[in-house]
């Protein structure tokens, strides 16, 4: 289980219900990052990588500003 694909956060499925918060979204994106390529395409990381610099850069604009 720990290595399948959250699909959610590519995409492929919806998330009705599922509301995390700035840095539980942070966190699960580099969770699944740190899976690496035994779990993801090199594609597939380069959308969770730019999701996660984009959530990080979100984060500090809301702390500084």
């Amino acid at each position: 289980m720990a290595d399948e694909k959250d699909r959610e956060l590519l995409g492929d499925i919806p998330s009705p219900r599922r509301t995390d918060t700035l840095t539980e979204r942070i966190e699960r994106l580099r969770r699944e990052i740190g899976k690496g390529d035994r779990v993801y395409t090199p594609g597939e990381l380069s959308t969770l990588e730019r999701q996660l610099e984009e959530y990080e850069h979100l984060l500090e604009i809301l702390q500084y500003r």
